[in-house]
C-alpha cells in the first residue's frame, strides 16, 4: 500500500492557519500487504484558537496505486441520509447510474435535488474496481465524533481525476488542543461482498449492534396522513382484532398532534393519548406513537420558554425546515441543555403514556444547514447528534423499540433498533411529478443497496401499500393505490428482502381481500440474512437479491424484472450462491414450478417475469426429510413452518402464523416414503386447522 499522510484544513482569523501552527499526525492501527487502518491526531500549537474545518485522511489524483486494474471504474457511492440515492456508476459513462449517484429525493420522497457540480459524495462506504483488477474499499471504521465523506472528483468525460476522504470538524481548537479523527480503512481486495461484511460487523461489535428485533408493525400515515383520527383508529384496530390480523404494533403516525413541538392530542382525537395507548394493548397490540424532537412550529410553546434553543443562521435568522407545506424551527443539539428536554419527552411518551415503540421522523433537520451558528463551537454535529440521540433513548428505555427516520445513519448505531433505508414510498409504480417519473424502482433500490446495515439495527424498508384505490380521497394522494398485481408482487418482494421489520398502511375497512391478504408471502417475519447477488455491475437496478433463512438454511432468491416494457426470464443460476456441493430442490413460487436434484453449479429457469413483476425462487438442499416444493403461503416455501418432518411413520405439519384464508403446501417425500401411492402431499392449513398429520407407508 501507498504511504498516506493525513492534513487539516483549518483557519485562524479569515485566513488559513499555518502548518507550523496546526500539527497533524497519522497514526497507524494495523497494516498488512493489503490494507491499512488509520486515524489522525491534530494539535493547536499556538496561542489562539483555530477554526477546524475537516481533516483529509486519503487523498489520490490517482489509482495506478492500488493494482486495481484499468479504467473504465466501477464505483460504489453510499450516503449519509436515507434519501441519497446508494449505487454503482461506471466512469466515463454520463448516464443514469451517474445521474442517479447524483442526486438526492426530497425529505418528502416527491421530488429530486440534483448535485449539479463534477463530484460525487459517498460517505462510510465507497469502493471502485478496474478493468480485471483488485477493488478499492475505502471505509470509516469508527463515526461518533466526526461526519465522514469520500469525495469523487470527475473531469469533462465523467472520468475520475481525483478523490480524497475526510472528516468533518467544523469546530474551534483551542490553544495546545488535541483531536482525533476517525479510523479510516484503505484496502485493495479480490471480495467486495466480504469486504463490506466485514466493515458492517466490526462495527456492529464496536457500538453494540440493537439488531435483534423485527415486528410487524401498522401505521396510519400511508393513507390517513395528517387527517388521522380517533375514530380512524378505533375502525382500524376493531378491524384487527376482529380478524385475528397478525401485527404485532398499532403505531400512531403524524397527525395526532396539535403541531409539531406542541405533543398534545389535537381535536379529532376527543380523549388523551394515553387513553389511546390503552386502546391499543387491549386490542392486543403494543402501541406506538410518531414525533419529531428536532423541529417544532413556530408557534410551539416550547419556544416561548426556550427561545435560545432555536438554531439560527449567522445573520441571526432562524433556520427553517420545509416539510408538508410548512415551515419549522430546529433545536440547537449542539446546547446540552435541550438533551433534558428530549429526555423528559420521551419519558412521558413511554412511562406516563404507555407508548413502546417510536418512530422519529425529519431527524436530519439539525445537521444540513451550512449557515447555521451552533451555540457551542467546540462540540462536533457528529458529537451532538450522539449525546441528543442518546438522550431520547434514555427518556424511552431500554426496552422501547426505536425507529429512527431521516436521520444520520453513522452515530447512532447501538442506539435504535431500526433505521428506514429510502425515501418515502407512494403506492404507484411511476408518477409524472415523482423523481423523474419513477417512485417504486427508486425507493426498493435504496433499500437494496443498504442490505449491510442489517447488521446494525432491523432496516426499515417503509410502509408496505397494495390496495386498489384509482380515486384519491381525503385530498391525500397518500390514499391512492395504483399498483397492479404484478408491481404487488415487486413490493412485497420489497419487505420481504429488506431484512429488517415490516410494516403496513391501509384503510381496513375499505381495502379488498384479495390485496390484503397477500401480506401471507411475508408473514411471519422470519429471521434472515439478505444480500444482492448482482449490486456490484453495471446494472442500474439490483435485480437479484438472495434471502436466506438462518434456521433451515434454505435460500430464497427474488427475481425483479426493472423493464417497462419487456418480459425477463426467470433464471437463476447457482453458482452465485456459493452452495455446498450436493443435490437441491429449486421451486419457483408464481410460477409454481420446481426441479429436482439440481447441481450447486446448474442454472434453472421458471418461465418469465412481466414488467415491473417478480420471482422468488426456493433452493433447498434435498436430504432425507421431507421438502415443501409449491406453496400460495409464504416466499419461504416451507421455512416458515412450525413443523415439517416424519416422525414414526407420520408426516407432521404445523402452521406458524395464520391470515383468514386457506394455504396449500405441496410437500416432496423423501425415498421409500408415499402417500396412497403418491411422493407428493397436498396439505391444506388455515386458521382453524394448523396442524395435520398423514400416516406414510414405505414403497
Amino acid at each position: 500500500m501507498p504511504e498516506f499522510k493525513a492534513y487539516a484544513v483549518a483557519e485562524s482569523g479569515d485566513e488559513a492557519a499555518p502548518e507550523t501552527i496546526i500539527e497533524t499526525r497519522t497514526v497507524i492501527e494495523r497494516t498488512g500487504d493489503h490494507f491499512v487502518e488509520y486515524h489522525a491526531e491534530i494539535t493547536n500549537n499556538g496561542e489562539q484558537p483555530v477554526f477546524l474545518k475537516k481533516a483529509v485522511l486519503f487523498e489520490t489524483s490517482t489509482l495506478e496505486d492500488f493494482a486495481i486494474g484499468m479504467p473504465p471504474y466501477k464505483v460504489f457511492r453510499s450516503g449519509r441520509h436515507k434519501n441519497d440515492m446508494p449505487g454503482v456508476f461506471e466512469s466515463g459513462s454520463e448516464d443514469e447510474r451517474l445521474e442517479d449517484v447524483s442526486l438526492t429525493v426530497t425529505e418528502s420522497g416527491d421530488d429530486v435535488e440534483r448535485n449539479e457540480n463534477r463530484q460525487v459524495i459517498s460517505d462510510h462506504l465507497t469502493l471502485i474496481q478496474g478493468e480485471g483488477g483488485r477493488i478499492l474499499a475505502i471505509t470509516f471504521l469508527s463515526c461518533r465524533d466526526q461526519l465522514v465523506q469520500t469525495c469523487i472528483s470527475l473531469n469533462g468525460d465523467a472520468e475520475i481525476s481525483s478523490l480524497h476522504s475526510e472528516t468533518l470538524f467544523g469546530i474551534r481548537l483551542d490553544p495546545h488542543q488535541t483531536v482525533s479523527t476517525e479510523s479510516i480503512r484503505i484496502a485493495a481486495v479480490y471480495d467486495a461482498e466480504r469486504e463490506v461484511n466485514e466493515f458492517a460487523e466490526r462495527r456492529a461489535l464496536r457500538y453494540g449492534a440493537r439488531n435483534r428485533r423485527h415486528p410487524v408493525v401498522f401505521c396510519t400515515w400511508y393513507y390517513y396522513g395528517l387527517t388521522v383520527s380517533y375514530e380512524d383508529v378505533r375502525t382500524c384496530l376493531s378491524i384487527i382484532r376482529a380478524r385475528n390480523l397478525p401485527y404485532e404494533v398499532f403505531q400512531v403516525d403524524e397527525g395526532w398532534e396539535v403541531t409539531l413541538g406542541e405533543y398534545e392530542p389535537n381535536d379529532r382525537f376527543p380523549i388523551t393519548m394515553k387513553q389511546i395507548a390503552e386502546e391499543i394493548r387491549e386490542a392486543g397490540l403494543i402501541p406506538g406513537i410518531w414525533s419529531s424532537p428536532f423541529v417544532a412550529h413556530s408557534s410551539a410553546s416550547i419556544w416561548k420558554t426556550h427561545p435560545e434553543w432555536i438554531l439560527k443562521d449567522r445573520q441571526g435568522k432562524p433556520c427553517l425546515f420545509a416539510m408538508n407545506d410548512t415551515v419549522y424551527y430546529v433545536f440547537d443539539i449542539t446546547d446540552p441543555t435541550v438533551d433534558d428536554y428530549f429526555r423528559k419527552l420521551y419519558h412521558r411518551f413511554t412511562s406516563e403514556w404507555g407508548y413502546a415503540y417510536h418512530k422519529l421522523d425529519f431527524t436530519r433537520a439539525p445537521v444540513i444547514f451550512e449557515n447555521a451558528l451552533y451555540h457551542d463551537p467546540t462540540v462536533t454535529l457528529a458529537q451532538a447528534y450522539f449525546r441528543a440521540v442518546s438522550a431520547i433513548r434514555e427518556g424511552m428505555g431500554e426496552e422501547a423499540f426505536f425507529l429512527m427516520c431521516g436521520g444520520l445513519y453513522d452515530p447512532v448505531i447501538g442506539l435504535v433498533d431500526a433505521q428506514r433505508t429510502g425515501a418515502d414510498v407512494l403506492s404507484m409504480w411511476s408518477s409524472s411529478i415523482n423523481k423523474g417519473g419513477k417512485t417504486a424502482p427508486y425507493t426498493i433500490r435504496q433499500s437494496m443497496y443498504r442490505w449491510y446495515m442489517n447488521a446494525w439495527w432491523a432496516n426499515d424498508p417503509d410502509a408496505l401499500m397494495i390496495r386498489r384505490n384509482p380515486v384519491m380521497e381525503r385530498n391525500l394522494r397518500l390514499t391512492l393505490g395504483l399498483l397492479n398485481d404484478d408491481e404487488v408482487r415487486t413490493e412485497l418482494v420489497n419487505q420481504f428482502a429488506g431484512g429488517g421489520i415490516m410494516c403496513q398502511t391501509e384503510p381496513l375497512d375499505r381495502i379488498s381481500d384479495s390485496r390484503l391478504l397477500e401480506i401471507r408471502h411475508i408473514l411471519p417475519v422470519l429471521d434472515r440474512t439478505v444480500r444482492p447477488l448482482n449490486w456490484f455491475s453495471k446494472e442500474r437496478f439490483p435485480f437479484m437479491m438472495d434471502v436466506w433463512i438462518r434456521k433451515s438454511d434454505v435460500h430464497c432468491v427474488c427475481l425483479i424484472n426493472w423493464s417497462d416494457t419487456d418480459e425477463k426470464a426467470a433464471e437463476l443460476d447457482l453458482s452465485m450462491l456459493s452452495l455446498e456441493e450436493g443435490k437441491y430442490a429449486v421451486c419457483g413460487f408464481y410460477s409454481g414450478l420446481f426441479q429436482l436434484h439440481v447441481e450447486a453449479n446448474e442454472t434453472v429457469r421458471f418461465g418469465t417475469i412481466p414488467p415491473h413483476g417478480a420471482e422468488v425462487i426456493k433452493v433447498e438442499r434435498m436430504e432425507d426429510r421431507p421438502v415443501v416444493v409449491a406453496s400460495s403461503g409464504h416466499y419461504a416455501m416451507g421455512a416458515e413452518l412450525r413443523c415439517l418432518m416424519i416422525e414414526e411413520g407420520m408426516l407432521h405439519v404445523v402452521l406458524d402464523m395464520a391470515l383468514p384464508i386457506d394455504t396449500e403446501y405441496q410437500i416432496l417425500l423423501p425415498e421409500p416414503w408415499r402417500y396412497r401411492g403418491e411422493q407428493i402431499v397436498r396439505v391444506h392449513l388455515n386458521p382453524e386447522n394448523r396442524e395435520c398429520r398423514f400416516r406414510l407407508l414405505e414403497s
